[in-house]
């Protein structure tokens, strides 16, 4: 299991960048990617600094992310 995640969402250079440290927190919200893509449609909503942020996910926004660690 990844232990350091970079997820980017959108277009550079707008896109949003999140670090994921944890790896139950990281599943959660890949979970939430891979449903959202195997449904072609849904929400993605991440937790940052206290607040919460949702995407709409459409096979239009570009959702990436880069795993390192066991």
């Amino acid at each position: 299991m990844a232990t350091d995640v970079t997820l980017y969402i959108g277009l550079a250079p707008y896109n949003a960048k999140f670090r994921f440290s944890d790896p139950v927190v990281w599943e959660g919200v890949r979970s939430q990617i891979i449903g959202a893509m195997n449904a072609g449609k849904g929400t993605i909503e991440i937790d940052h600094k206290g607040n919460k942020i949702v995407y709409v996910y459409s096979p239009f926004l570009p959702v990436n992310w880069v795993e390192s660690g066991d």
